[in-house]
């Protein structure tokens, strides 16, 4: 299958379209994956993705455009984490948009806020290695221990990976 393709007749120029549109994805997506980002940083990082997919010129670029404009439009949770980092930020000055229910100290807690599932899928990870079969008497005390130490382990990873760069 792979020779059928790297035989194409085009298939230089479109790897070509792709690596000088597309190239810097990759180190986009690491960093949003990263612990300990801020909200606002998270947003940034998606919306300088967002400028330079929508700066591709030709048919592939409108199309690609549409999608990712339709995409983040659609979504409406992305759209209030922009509006509650606005919040956070001093850069809007009315609560309008956001649940009723959600009041001023709901709002700090967003400030490291993840716009990836990556957190979530690490704590999946870290609850099936707590919940083995061998650990079946586990006691509700020494799980909140167990996660302590888990939760303490991830901050200084993160505290380690920042000190480097």
């Amino acid at each position: 299958m792979a020779q059928k393709y790297i035989g194409q007749k085009n298939i230089k120029n479109q790897l070509v379209f792709i690596k000088s549109n597309f190239a810097y994805l990759p180190n986009t997506i690491r960093s949003l994956e990263k612990q300990g980002l801020s909200l606002a940083n998270s947003i940034s990082l998606e919306e300088d993705a967002r400028l330079r997919l929508t700066q591709i010129h030709g048919e592939q670029g409108m199309s690609i455009k549409t999608k990712i404009e339709n995409v983040l439009n659609k979504n409406k949770g992305y759209q209030l984490l922009i509006k509650i980092s606005n919040i956070l930020s001093g850069d809007e000055e009315t609560f309008d948009g956001l649940p009723e229910d959600m009041n001023i100290n709901d709002l700090i807690y967003f400030k490291y806020a993840p716009i990836t599932s990556v957190d979530v899928e690490r704590s999946f990870s870290m609850y099936k290695n707590i919940l083995t079969d061998n650990r079946r008497a586990f006691k509700f005390e020494n799980i909140r221990k167990y996660l302590t130490i888990q939760c303490n382990n991830f901050n200084d990873e993160y505290e380690d990976d920042t000190d480097e760069g």
